[in-house]
């Protein structure tokens, strides 16, 4: 299976490669002859000009390959990250395969901003990042570096939450291989291979390379996940330039499990690993009721050490994706398929079963650049991006009960075009050995051109254009060699997200998010302790909510909140009382409110909508408390390389709410685990050759939990659906909600043994 999807990918980027190589050797060969210097020189491959530095103003966290290798085996990025402060990670299988998400500070995924190698991650158009698509990232990474609040300018999607960076531009100048295989609860296993060849021509040359697969079977009923992902890496580099290309590509076929347990078997703590999805037919569950996507990233990267203190930096980008979700549905009108009624012998009919399925088929492609002047104490950067995402969407049924339904007949058909455009200067200085200073201005302009509803409820080709100014600075202030401060302050904005676009007419289309952010804070440390405090304040104009509205098209979307915030102090602690021992502790405090909100709840007797007025309500999603502590106990003597380390970490979320009423019949209850992992390396040869051990126990303490969900409230009088849909709860009187939770696994293991050499 690897080895046809590594020949699948190499076909479906021959042209786009090809053309690359030949056009860089074109332009660079003679720059290449005359290099005089050996390769190892330059200082980096790629400017990350996204990622922040070590004396930024902007809270952040770096997760260097080391760190990285001593926690990754088969879990997802978001379940990677889990020690990053008021960061929650979920899983809708609930092993942390597959589908898994990240929400920071309470932003959901759609306002994270991620970017491999500085280009952008997000999907165009709904911006969220699904890392399913994505296999194995972390193997890949050089480091991670995760940005809280607005952070530095970026490109791609609005970061309203935090800024994640994963950079993959590290070269080996040592030739390497390693194999990794990993096992574990619910049938999960991983086995990859990464390789390297080293410094070629005299160091000039060199070519890295990573297949792997992992498979689970989830621990929620038939949550399998099926991800295949390769990673082919060449560099070319002196002591003047470098040129690096990347083929990144993933192929996942994941049974879905979107829909959530039902809350009546949430509550009664059974049947917790229960998947509605499939289970439309009366016999059986439909065996392929799939998420069936691939994705193929290409990556070029050039950098030019014009001079001293010149560098440039040059990024192409393409992005290939295309695949469907398949569902089995009955009983549906042949209206919503564009379909005529039937006349069988006297009897009209108007539905039928059948099997669909809804396609993405998509390229994105652009470049971003960076020109790096650093003339003394100041470093200044000019840097920007420009893209096209051109996505098609339509939908297909494969097969009906009735057989005069033509195959694959096609019931919708919707593209998009989206340019995006930005461009930014950055100046740090460092006015004195303990004061410095970080001015970053970003101008962005988003063109979407989509099939939506105009005033007349017509479905017609439309645009929307937005033109936002991000300018962002901070302060650094060194008080003494222990203990520095720091203030930084930001505005970022955000553009809708394609159902805003499309299921809304120009009248009810909601308006762009605007953020105002404030952070600062006081680090201190010793020679065996370090000690940190942060305060944020995150001031929304205009955030985008979901209040259960119906719009003048019909269409449930989000609506624009006038006014909300996120405020809190975000506390990050580490020390060694011993040589063998290390502690580590975050906490986030924080409150989370809307200052008004309305919410819209369906009337189902009367077909009308109630409305609900709220001052000062919880944001959904928004734990007034998320807290980790991490104790390490190391057999290593100091400055050994080999040996065992042991580790039990807990963390503990406070209270989500599923919507922002602050009803606590439609939230998420608190909840701690522990999670524990022996760590045992062996070091051999003259090679640095190396065996590394990885036991890891999750959820020590089988704790029952949800970490997502999703409700829906309306009022029913006269009918009490209670006893007909498991997903519905009774509030009282005539009102009730639906509500699906998504159960995380109770206690479950995982082992990994990884050879380099």
């Amino acid at each position: 299976m690897l080895y046809q999807q590594l020949l699948n990918a190499f076909g479906g980027v021959r042209f786009f490669t090809n053309t690359i190589f030949l056009t860089a050797i074109s332009l660079f060969s003679p720059l290449f002859l005359h290099a005089q210097s050996d390769s190892a020189t330059l200082n980096a491959v790629v400017i990350q000009a996204t990622r922040t530095g070590k004396n930024s103003p902007v809270p952040h966290t770096n997760f260097n390959a080391e760190t990285i290798s001593r926690m990754q085996q088969a879990q997802d990025i978001p379940f990677l990250l889990t020690g990053i402060p008021s960061l929650v990670e979920t899983s809708d299988a609930g092993a942390g395969v597959g589908y898994t998400g990240l929400r920071i500070r309470g932003s959901d995924p759609t306002r994270v901003n991620v970017t491999i190698n500085g280009v952008p991650l997000n999907d165009a158009e709904s911006q969220g990042v699904f890392w399913v698509n994505t296999p194995d990232l972390a193997a890949s990474a050089a480091e991670i570096q995760v940005q809280r609040g607005v952070g530095t300018s970026t490109n791609g999607a609005g970061a309203f939450g935090a800024t994640v960076n994963v950079d993959l531009s590290k070269v080996s100048l040592n030739p390497f291989a390693q194999i990794n295989n990993t096992l574990g609860s619910f049938g999960t296993r991983r086995h990859s291979v990464l390789f390297g060849t080293g410094g070629l021509v005299n160091n000039r040359l060199s070519f890295t390379g990573r297949l792997s697969q992992i498979r689970s079977n989830g621990y929620v009923d038939r949550a399998s996940a099926n991800l295949q992902s390769l990673h082919l890496t060449g560099t070319w580099m002196d002591d003047r330039q470098s040129l690096q290309m990347h083929l990144l590509s993933g192929h996942e076929v994941t049974y879905q499990a979107w829909n959530g347990l039902p809350a009546q078997f949430f509550d009664a703590g059974t049947n917790l690993t229960y998947n509605v999805s499939g289970t439309e037919r009366t016999d059986q569950p439909h065996p392929d009721e799939v998420d069936n996507y691939t994705q193929r990233h290409h990556l070029v990267h050039y950098k030019r050490n014009i001079s001293n203190r010149l560098l440039l930096q040059l990024n192409g980008h393409y992005t290939r994706g295309f695949g469907y979700f398949e569902q089995y549905k009955a009983g549906q009108n042949f209206e919503n398929y564009g379909l005529p009624a039937l006349d069988v012998n006297g009897t009209t009919i108007t539905s039928t079963d059948l099997i669909r399925r809804r396609w993405l088929d998509n390229h994105f492609y652009g470049t971003t650049w960076a020109l790096k002047y650093t003339p003394g104490r100041s470093t200044f950067t000019l840097g920007g991006a420009a893209s096209q995402y051109r996505g098609k969407h339509f939908g297909e049924v494969i097969w009906a009960a009735i057989s005069t339904v033509p195959q694959n007949h096609r019931y919708y058909d919707n593209d998009a075009v989206k340019n995006d455009i930005n461009v930014y200067v950055q100046a740090e200085t460092r006015h004195s050995d303990r004061l410095s200073s970080l001015v970053d201005l970003q101008v962005r302009r988003v063109g979407y051109q989509f099939l939506g509803y105009d005033n007349e409820l017509r479905n017609v080709e439309q645009s929307a254009n937005l033109l936002f100014f991000n300018p962002k600075a901070g302060l650094n202030y060194r008080l003494n060699g222990h203990v520095e401060t720091y203030l930084f302050s930001g505005i970022g904005h955000r553009e809708p997200n394609r159902d805003d676009f499309t299921q809304s007419s120009p009248d009810s289309r909601p308006k762009a998010e605007r953020m105002y952010n404030v952070e600062t804070g006081i680090k201190t440390k010793g020679a065996q302790w370090s000690l940190g405090l942060n305060a944020f304040g995150m001031y929304y104009r205009n955030q985008l909510v979901l209040s259960g509205r119906i719009n003048d098209v019909g269409a449930y979307t989000r609506t624009n909140v006038p006014e909300s915030y996120r405020a809190g102090l975000e506390l990050e602690a580490q020390a060694r009382p011993h040589a063998r021992w290390q502690l580590l502790a975050n906490a986030a405090f924080s409150r989370n409110k809307a200052l008004n909100f309305v919410e819209y709840r369906d009337n189902w007797s009367t077909g009308a909508q109630e409305v609900f007025e709220y001052r000062r309500t919880n944001l959904a999603f928004s734990p007034d408390i998320i807290a980790r502590g991490e104790v390490v106990y190391s057999l290593l003597a100091p400055g050994q390389q080999q040996g065992l380390t042991l580790s039990l970490a807990g963390k503990h979320v406070g209270r989500q709410y599923l919507d922002n009423t602050s009803n606590a019949a439609t939230s998420l209850e608190a909840f701690t685990f522990f999670d524990s992992r022996v760590n045992y390396t062996i070091r051999y040869g003259q090679n640095n050759g190396q065996v590394q051990v990885i036991l890891a126990v999750n959820n020590l303490l089988n704790a029952q939990y949800a970490s997502n969900g999703w409700s829906y409230r309306f009022a029913s009088p006269g009918y009490d659906p209670t006893p007909d849909d498991t997903y519905t709860r009774s509030e009282g009187g005539d009102y009730y909600h639906q509500a699906g939770y998504f159960p995380q696994a109770g206690r479950n293991w995982m082992a990994t043994v990884s050879v380099s050499f």
